[in-house]
């Protein structure tokens, strides 16, 4: 019996309720959310669910794959504090590019078939990498003036049989020279166009004192709006604030 207590006890054992929940609440569940089945929630829950389980098994690598795609703001802070003191080594690939330079400490970039690893975060990265592509322009442009400056010695010193040999060690100067190349860079980019098939008015939607609610859930209250041609709007708010109670109805 103290054998196989002991041995619960290392596992997590009298622990592993009090880590699912504070993770869950962290992700932003509610208490009354923890004996829910998994159909009954939409899919951004599920996938909040999975990141859960991860987190929860204590990895020595853990690798995560656009993490904050499911997250609302309040989750996104928290999963940056949760990572800061991971103990095990953590590999993240993301387009948020705050949320990569407040929990990485080295970046790795893969372009045009080359690696560069930098130890920094990814805003560092991005500075330290275009200062060495300034510094590395700038050694090309100096030894192709060298380069440059070699050969016309030679083409000048092969006219003279007494430079002749003057001119031979040049050459093979220059033949042991190892030529800088500058790193190229990967601009390919994808463009879609979207054709209108009408040209909207100025004014593509205007709305005066308009209320949403689900059951008792409230969503908007007197809401004032005008959205003019090419404007972006964004809503933001906690995952689940625009769901309704029969989620495993319509949240699909």
């Amino acid at each position: 019996m103290s054998t196989l207590t002991h041995e619960y006890e290392i596992i997590g054992g009298y622990q592993y309720k009090g880590e699912t929940e504070k993770i869950l609440k962290g992700l932003a569940f509610k208490p009354e959310q923890f004996e829910m089945l998994t159909d009954e929630l939409s899919g951004g829950w599920r996938m909040r669910i999975e990141l859960a389980k991860l987190l929860l098994e204590n990895h020595d690598i853990l690798l995560l794959d656009e993490p904050t795609n499911h997250l609302d703001i309040d989750s996104i802070l928290w999963l940056e504090q949760f990572l800061q003191t991971y103990p095990g080594a953590v590999v993240i690939v993301s387009h948020d590019k705050m949320f990569l330079d407040n929990v990485t400490n080295r970046t790795i970039e893969i372009s045009l078939g080359r690696i560069y690893d930098y130890p920094k975060p990814y805003t560092q990265f991005l500075a330290l990498r275009a200062e060495m592509r300034e510094q590395q322009e700038a050694t090309f442009k100096n030894q192709q003036k060298e380069i440059e400056r070699t050969e016309k010695l030679i083409q000048k010193f092969k006219a003279k049989a007494s430079k002749a040999t003057m001119a031979q060690s040049l050459v093979k100067k220059l033949n042991r020279m190892d030529v800088v190349e500058i790193e190229q860079t990967d601009n390919a980019a994808m463009n879609i166009n979207f054709a209108k098939s009408i040209q909207p008015g100025k004014v593509v939607l205007e709305i005066d004192k308009v209320s949403k609610s689900y059951g008792e859930k409230k969503v908007l209250s007197e809401v004032d709006l005008k959205i003019e041609r090419g404007a972006r709007v964004a809503f933001v708010g906690q995952n689940g604030m625009g769901e309704i109670d029969s989620c495993k109805n319509y949240c699909r």
